[in-house]
């Protein structure tokens, strides 16, 4: 049979066919390389992460490799002509010198223990002409004192009456713990990170051993009387006009099964506009939670990209900002993967952050930084929007830099309403700062006892950042709240907050 003779044998139909086949096959297996290539691009990018968090350092501060400063010139009183630098046009490199540090004086409040070192063998009728005086700070561990209250009781005169003082009012009546002891407890587990036990051990190196379930009875019953404070800047915050939002994991003991945890939340509340912040705690990560916190909420609401604030976004009393922070964090991750894109992204976010830092040096007005916010900040959100656009055409959605790109582009109107008002912050960095007192703790003392204790924590995070912002030290506010709070009347709870204590 001649080779003629089968071709034609064969169909076009058949051949269409068999072509067909080809092609879907090609088709899959093109298909299959590609997804291939993602997954190797992602285990690449989660190898790279791991590698950071174990041996790298966790700073996101991106350095752009040219050394360029963006030269920002701020007029005190007038902002019509200020102008950005173009990438083309001459830019002004800044050096700053390192400041020598001065060695600070030794405080003069501190107490003094004299001691005086005569010569040997000073001659008789040697004349002293004066002295050379050395001072240097030591350290004496704290230590336990008793404190014994004495109440002189009286008969009166021609009467069968007997006159005594009352006793100091004490959070526990007929309690061995005075205030200033339970506050000691609070401050080193809530402010210090120190899991109870080692409290405990270094009270025991002192003398005295108090049982740890002595000290959790404490502990509770202070929070029953802190806890109408802790509503009373509850109600505070939800009344601002601008919050910014967070939440964080605490692992919870259950009840269900011994030593068994389950992973509970901590969610964190901070207004800026009167510098309170609020911690409460849940068993759930559901969009429900912050909801029902929020429900009466109206105003500004400033979050991360998670999906539970979704919701409270489309409330029309609801003006939603995003956190360019963590626009920044997707980039800087991506740079193991696409260091040409992510350093372009970066270095257009860091001329953002610049335009901030000269809004906060120049201490400009409300007025003042939104103007230079629409003067300055605008074009650049533009012109990084029209590259977002063309690149999420071209980046591989499943890969490092196409997340990041994607991250940006979903939350792109509420990454620019911050320079729509002056008053607005660019990023979330303030909540998330007090987060970290959270990850601190959750390292030392690793869980939290019982949902209760939990919401205990909550409260008493409140409180010690409250101290913190405010600059106050904690043991002696707690102290002096513990004794007060019982003889204050709500109305008056302002007073007791840590930024109106004296």
């Amino acid at each position: 049979m001649k080779k003629s003779d089968i071709i034609e044998d064969v169909s076009k139909e058949d051949l269409l066919d068999q072509l067909q086949k080809m092609m879907t096959e090609y088709s899959n297996v093109d298909s299959e390389v590609t997804s291939l290539k993602q997954e190797n691009e992602s285990l690449k990018a989660q190898i790279a992460y791991l590698k950071r968090r174990i041996f790298g350092s966790t700073k996101e501060t991106y350095k752009d490799p040219n050394q360029l400063e963006l030269a920002l010139e701020v007029e005190e009183k007038n902002l019509e002509d200020l102008q950005i630098s173009s990438p083309e046009e001459e830019v002004i490199e800044v050096v700053k010198k390192k400041k020598k540090a001065k060695r600070k004086s030794i405080p003069s409040d501190l107490p003094r223990q004299v001691e005086v070192i005569e010569p040997d063998d000073v001659p008789e009728g040697a004349t002293r002409i004066g002295e050379e005086i050395s001072e240097r700070i030591e350290f004496s561990p704290g230590k336990l004192y008793v404190r014994q209250i004495v109440r002189p009781k009286y008969r009166l005169p021609e009467e069968d009456n007997i006159i005594i003082s009352e006793l100091p009012s004490d959070l526990i009546p007929k309690c061995m713990a005075g205030n200033s002891l339970i506050s000691q407890f609070i401050v080193g587990k809530f402010y210090d990170h120190i899991p109870l036990y080692r409290a405990q051990g270094i009270f025991k190196r002192s003398g005295i051993d108090f049982p740890k379930a002595t000290i959790n009875g404490w502990i509770r019953k202070a929070a029953e009387l802190l806890s109408p404070l802790y509503k009373h800047i509850e109600k505070k915050v939800i009344q601002s006009d601008y919050i910014q939002a967070d939440e964080t994991s605490i692992k919870v003991l259950t009840d269900k099964k011994q030593g068994a945890t389950h992973l509970g939340y901590f969610w964190i509340y901070y207004a800026p506009n009167i510098k309170s912040c609020l911690f409460t705690y849940d068993n759930s990560r559901k969009g429900s939670v912050p909801e029902s916190i929020l429900k009466k909420f109206k105003g500004v609401l400033q979050t991360d990209g998670y999906q539970g604030y979704h919701k409270l976004g489309n409330q029309k009393e609801i003006i939603k900002l995003a956190c360019m922070a963590h626009a920044r964090r997707k980039f800087f991750e991506a740079k193991e993967n696409d260091r040409t894109r992510a350093e372009y992204a970066l270095k257009k976010i860091q001329e953002l952050y610049k335009i901030e830092r000269t809004s906060q040096e120049k201490e400009l007005s409300i007025e003042e930084t939104y103007l230079l916010r629409q003067e300055l900040a605008v074009p650049i959100l533009k012109e990084l929007e029209k590259w977002l656009k063309k690149e999420s055409l071209i980046a591989l959605p499943k890969s490092p830099i196409g997340k990041a790109i994607n991250y940006s582009l979903n939350l792109w109107d509420e990454l620019c309403q911050y320079t729509e008002d002056g008053s607005y912050i660019i990023d979330n960095n303030n909540v998330e700062n007090k987060v970290r007192p959270v990850a601190i703790g959750r390292k030392n003392y690793l869980f939290a006892g019982s949902e209760e204790g939990a919401k205990r924590a909550a409260m008493f995070y409140t409180l010690s950042s409250m101290c913190k912002m405010a600059d106050v030290e904690p043991h002696a506010w707690y102290t002096d709240i513990l004794n007060r709070i019982s003889d204050t009347k709500p109305s008056k709870y302002d007073d007791l907050l840590p930024q109106n204590w004296k």
